[in-house]
């Protein structure tokens, strides 16, 4: 070929149809990026994992950036999307996020509560981030202790988060006032709070055998650690995170029962310096904080007392604004029963409702309806909760059927059952689910539960034969 034939009679010329040279030579540099993210994307998702979990609440630009690597690996990875849609789980979620993302798009156009099209749109997209569970979950498949270790992890970066925003001059029952409530509102540090607690708690063991021969040091820090959860649960003055946590505690403690066959009075009885230190810790916590337990669940009882006997004009403190943000939740739901208002709308609906005496809280309107349900109800109708509704379903018995199999250890089991309980009481009182907070928690605890129901179908021999330090951690 003459060195100044033109490229293009060099390809009409050649043995190739037109077009086709150019897609068997891709670029080098594309290529050659492609080869090596095929090559390493079991190490950049272990990486990813790791790094989200390390700051999901201590900072939030290295753990996108972490939940960004680890979906990139996820599919340099070559998913099967074939098996992928038949999973429940994966097609519930598909489902779900299907639906939110057409209803988004026709509720921006028709604006049916006038909210701005663009707030539709992005609160839209908030639920739809929920999806990324997805790529968690094939990371976390068939890997018990990374899970453990990616849970133990996040409740470090949590209270390390809180040791530096906390304003220590202020510490104390009144510290939420200051700077730390541009970081958490206390009902959801108080979620977060004790669901580090139930963790705590359920992975002791685990946490206990790495300390190696260092047993007793462990066992010290874990204590501290533990108390310093429970310390921040207290201080969060939130009733409904203490109930969430109650209701949580209660099934960790039933599981734990069944799971020494009921032999609890024998380890009772072989452990009484234990038993006695553990009582002494209760008893001293209880005594230190009686008075701010005591307050909070004897404040307001007039106005449930006004609940309860039907008086028409119920005090507006936060019982009763709840009270009422619910009662006009469900005005709005019988409107449109079915499909609701279209994502993030609640906001706007409050305040154009002309009810300052029903849902102004001081100098505000209600943010929003303060139950998560009704919020999804009111968003997406009757519709949007099913679906959702399922999802979870379908999470629950993909868990389920997990460890029946013996592929998800009982520890981990019994923690994600408290987990359940005490989140979904917890959205009896609040809603969060479009904030990055409850995006990060959702995303490691469901993402990591939904990992173990594809173990049978993932294991680990290839990864183990490569040799990568990180794929098996």
């Amino acid at each position: 070929m003459h060195p100044r034939m033109r490229i293009e009679d060099a390809i009409q010329t050649s043995a190739y149809p037109p077009g086709v040279l150019n897609r068997a030579m891709p670029l080098p540099m594309l290529s050659g990026a492609n080869a090596w993210l095929g090559r390493h994307a079991e190490d950049l998702g272990g990486v990813g994992l790791y790094l989200f979990a390390c700051f999901a609440w201590l900072g939030t630009t290295p753990a996108t950036l972490g939940l960004a690597l680890s979906t990139l690996a996820w599919l340099m990875s070559r998913p099967d999307w074939r098996a992928l849609a038949h999973e429940p789980v994966a097609l519930c979620a598909l489902l779900f996020g299907g639906f939110v993302f057409l209803h988004s798009l026709i509720m921006a156009i028709l604006a049916p509560s006038g909210t701005s099209p663009w707030m539709t749109l992005a609160t839209g997209l908030a639920w739809l981030k929920l999806l990324l569970l997805i790529p968690v979950g094939h990371w976390c498949a068939g890997r018990p202790q990374r899970v453990r270790r990616l849970l133990l992890l996040g409740a470090l970066g949590f209270t390390v988060a809180v040791l530096r925003k906390i304003d220590w001059a202020q510490f104390g029952p009144g510290f939420f006032t200051t700077r730390f409530e541009s970081y958490l509102p206390a009902i959801a540090f108080g979620l977060l709070s004790g669901l580090g607690a139930l963790g705590l708690v359920a992975l002791r063991q685990a946490f206990w055998s790495w300390w190696g021969t260092w047993i007793w040091p462990g066992r010290l820090l874990w204590a501290l650690w533990l108390a310093w959860m429970l310390e921040g649960l207290v201080l969060s003055q939130s009733r409904g995170s203490w109930l969430a946590f109650l209701g949580g505690l209660s099934v960790l403690l039933l599981g734990e029962w069944r799971a020494r066959n009921r032999s609890g009075l024998e380890w009772l009885r072989q452990h009484p310096r234990q038993v006695l230190l553990i009582g002494l810790l209760l008893a001293g916590g209880l005594l230190v904080h009686h008075e701010t337990l005591l307050k909070r669940f004897t404040e307001h009882t007039d106005t449930l007392v006004q609940i309860a006997h039907g008086t028409p004009d119920i005090a507006s403190d936060p019982v009763g604004l709840r009270l009422k943000a619910w009662l006009f939740a469900f005005e709005l739901w019988r409107e449109r029963p079915w499909f609701g208002w279209g994502a993030g709308s609640s906001r706007t609906l409050i305040a154009h409702s002309n009810r300052p005496w029903d849902l102004f809280d001081h100098d505000h309107w209600l943010p929003h309806l303060h139950n998560t349900y009704l919020e999804l109800l009111v968003q997406f109708g009757l519709t949007g909760l099913i679906l959702f509704t399922s999802w979870l379903v379908a999470l629950v018995w993909a868990g389920h059927q997990a460890q029946r199999s013996g592929l998800l250890p009982s520890d981990l089991w019994r923690l994600y059952g408290a987990t359940l309980v005490c989140i979904l009481i917890w959205c009896l009182f609040d809603y969060r689910a479009v904030h990055v907070d409850w995006l990060f928690l959702w995303l490691l605890i469901a993402g990591s539960l939904d990992g173990f129901k594809r173990a049978g179908k993932q294991l680990l021999p290839q990864d183990k034969r490569s040799g990568s330090p990180i794929a098996c951690r």
